[in-house]
């Protein structure tokens, strides 16, 4: 059953739930679908409040600054990169983690022909590109790459992009223009730099968490940090964390295992599985004679015959 894509145009199956071309979503979210909230890191959320309080700058932040740098990022790295057909394998994974995790978007997804083994998202606030490496994919199996996948659209579902973008760019010491927005930026930028790199830390459980819901497995994230450990110099010293956008792997470690242990995932796993197991019947279109229906509705009102 094919469905118009209400953002190119374009026909894509609707059990892809993703448009094929664009990646836009062809069905719509629910209430059966994960939110934010079932599995966000608390101090990641509070964290994010506090980052609120710089709401009134996102415009200038978005359009100024985090845009200019996405333009730069894309420009400079345009020749190692090869874009992620949705179609393809290593696209599917990105639309099957986007199904599990409720993503109302997946992102653009680019290839990098590099031997540094990274994975990572940058964008604003409704531009978000996924860069995996070929490096990475040389050293991790199946469900470790989706576990990676998984981890990169935790930060895309919790709305993290942005922010990762911008502390990515204090922490460089990335100097800002002259003009009013770079000018104000500057004179922010040390608490800024404080509240991100404090907040980053607290981000990246929360997408860790991400992994872990679409792995199913914790041995598959739990591996990827271990393997990223050996082969990425200081990822581990627990000297460097104050300083650093990421925790030590062996603190991920404890927190993915403690949250694995927790009622809280046990609740997720339901949801997602009841939500994967009605994925049939959650359509705006009757899968037996194709006329209109209620995305929640489990009978056609039209030919009467079950969606389940």
């Amino acid at each position: 059953m094919q469905i118009l894509c209400p953002s190119c145009g374009a026909f894509t199956s609707i059990e892809k739930v993703f448009c094929v071309r664009c990646g836009g979503r062809v069905v719509p979210l629910t209430k059966y679908d994960l939110k934010i909230s079932d599995f966000i890191y608390p101090p990641d959320r509070d964290a994010m409040e506090n980052l609120r309080s710089f709401e009134a700058l996102s415009p200038i932040l978005d359009e100024l600054i985090v845009k200019r740098h996405v333009q730069q990022i894309l420009t400079r790295l345009h020749k190692s990169l090869r874009r992620i057909d949705y179609s393809s394998e290593l696209g599917s994974m990105i639309r099957e983690c986007g199904i599990i995790l409720g993503l109302h978007r997946l992102p653009e997804a680019y290839l990098l022909e590099s031997n540094a083994p990274i994975a990572f998202t940058f964008g604003s606030e409704d531009e978000w590109f996924l860069v995996i490496s070929s490096g990475l994919l040389k050293i991790l199996d199946h469900d470790e790459v989706k576990a990676a996948i998984g981890h990169e659209c935790g930060h895309m579902k919790c709305h993290h992009v942005k922010y990762h973008t911008l502390a990515e760019m204090l922490v460089r010491g990335i100097e800002f223009s002259l003009d009013l927005a770079g000018g104000l930026l500057n004179m922010l930028s040390p608490i800024l730099r404080l509240m991100l790199l404090s907040w980053h830390r607290e981000s990246e459980i929360s997408a860790d968490r991400a992994a872990l819901i679409v792995s199913r497995d914790p041995a598959k994230p739990v591996s990827l940090l271990r393997k990223l450990a050996r082969v990425i110099p200081g990822l581990n010293n627990p000297v460097l964390e104050p300083v650093s956008t990421h925790p030590t792997h062996e603190e991920r470690i404890n927190r993915l295992l403690e949250f694995y242990r927790s009622p809280e995932y046990r609740a997720i796993r339901g949801k997602v599985d009841w939500r994967l197991a009605i994925s049939k019947a959650i359509s705006p279109i009757c899968r037996f004679c194709g006329g209109s229906k209620p995305t929640l509705s489990l009978f056609c009102p039209k030919c009467g015959r079950s969606q389940v």
